[in-house]
């Protein structure tokens, strides 16, 4: 049975859907409020609550009352009935900001925070409506206050547009815009008071409640979201209801704000996942899946894909990625549907271990020459060996030289006939060893050569 260093998800499958989303009113008997709409929350009456008192602690403006009272049809502002329920929009509420922190960043980014550029690193603390962007190598990976993690990889610009706590309740409030590009959620499961965490595009609106998504949106003006643990209910046209989304299901959400839903396309296997990376083209295949069009890999330092390093994406079955540093990454591996939906991933710890080589011949009169040139880490020890086969690159080699330390060899004295030649190179660095060959190369030597 072949063996392969797959890495299980390193979050659970926690996610509810908001009930302002699915029209439940349900709560947990000990919470004080639940969201209702988007921009109201529903407040549980508690002994000694007044409209009063609730406006001079709670509310941006005392006078606000008056518009709760109204929306609430209340008689007496001073007499409240414990346990009933008062609807409060989110616009009166006084908040306090909350932070998200830069986990990681690589590559070409920027961002923006109170109308000037700021530089990210690894640790900064980012406010409500700063807008980060990623270039084509760059990647952000960003942690919401709650522990919710945002990963944004290349080409993708993001608003936070609400990161807060509603005092009144407790309860947090994250809303987050994809503006171009796409995101990974991983999001920690909010509490029963309220708390909200909105996805958008400017065509959708997806909501969460502790759960593993990416949304999309492209230059076409087509949103997209792809549901990889938990449920989600997402949103197109304002006026129509909401599409619920299962766990291994997507939905693109058109331009018009029409939603067409698919089944994600299972996670697909990666070919020789145990293999350390030599080649100086790093290239991976993956096995192929029926309906998939081609797939899209990405490469992180840590399991949770919040410190992305690289991806690429191509049609096929076989991608090819960047300059990728030796060392151990994590690989994600995703197949894409026929409309560019992307599915259920595959993690694969893999090691990166540069052992390049390259050769050529040269010949002078009856003697062959053959140079090379290993490739990979500066401190590293190699050793060389030479095969030379006559006739099938197939057959045994009537040449074979290990251990060689020098980078050329010369043969002489061949009878006429087709040749074969090909150099292997062991490295050895950090305590591991790593084999390369080159492909063979063909020579033929005739009587007229000589």
């Amino acid at each position: 049975m072949r063996k392969t260093n797959r890495i299980a998800r390193p979050f659970a499958a926690l996610a509810l859907v908001l009930p302002a989303m699915t029209g439940q009113q349900g709560h947990a008997a000990s919470a004080p409020v639940v969201a209702v709409a988007q921009d109201q929350i529903e407040y549980t009456v508690r002994a000694g609550d007044n409209l009063y008192q609730i406006a001079s602690r709670y509310l941006v403006r005392q006078a606000d009352y008056r518009e709760v009272q109204r929306i609430n049809r209340v008689a007496d502002p001073l007499r409240l009935p414990v346990g009933s329920r008062l609807r409060v929009p989110l616009r009166l509420l006084r908040t306090e900001p909350l932070q998200a922190r830069i986990l990681a960043a690589r590559g070409t980014v920027t961002l923006e925070s109170g109308g000037a550029p700021i530089r990210p690193t690894a640790g900064l603390a980012v406010m409500p409506g700063a807008v980060l962007e990623t270039g084509v190598d760059g990647f952000i990976g960003l942690a919401l206050s709650n522990g919710s993690q945002v990963s944004l990889p290349t080409r993708t610009r993001v608003r936070l547009v609400a990161m807060r706590r509603i005092l009144l309740t407790g309860s947090v409030d994250f809303d987050v815009a994809v503006e171009r590009g796409k995101i990974e959620t991983q999001a920690t499961p909010l509490q029963a008071d309220g708390s909200r965490f909105r996805l958008r595009t400017p065509r959708a609106v997806s909501a969460i409640r502790g759960t593993v998504l990416r949304v999309a949106y492209d230059d076409a003006g087509a949103s997209a979201t792809e549901v990889v643990e938990g449920k989600v209910a997402v949103q197109g046209d304002p006026s129509a209801a909401e599409t619920m989304l299962a766990q291994g299901f997507g939905a693109q959400v058109s331009p018009g704000g029409a939603v067409k839903v698919e089944a994600l396309l299972p996670a697909p296997e990666l070919v020789d996942a145990g293999k350390v990376l030599v080649d100086p083209v790093v290239a991976l295949q993956a096995r192929q899946e029926a309906g998939a069009k081609g797939y899209h890999v990405q490469v992180a330092a840590d399991s949770s894909f919040a410190d992305l390093v690289t991806e690429a994406s191509a049609d096929g079955d076989t991608v090819t990625l960047p300059a990728l540093a030796d060392g151990r990454w994590f690989v994600r591996l995703t197949a894409l549907s026929a409309t560019g939906i992307e599915g259920l991933p595959q993690v694969y710890s893999l090691r990166r271990s540069l052992t390049g080589l390259s050769a050529s011949a040269a010949q002078d009169g009856d003697r062959i020459t053959i140079k090379w040139l290993g490739q990979g880490a500066s401190d590293a020890r190699r050793l060389y060996r030479f095969q030379l086969v006559r006739g099938d690159a197939k057959a045994a080699p009537m040449i074979d030289e290990p251990g060689l330390q020098d980078a050329q060899v010369g043969v002489a004295g061949l009878a006429d006939g087709v040749y074969f030649w090909r150099v292997g190179v062991q490295q050895y660095a950090d305590g591991e060893v790593t084999e390369n060959w080159t492909p063979f190369q063909k020579f033929t030597v005739t009587g007229a050569g000589r």
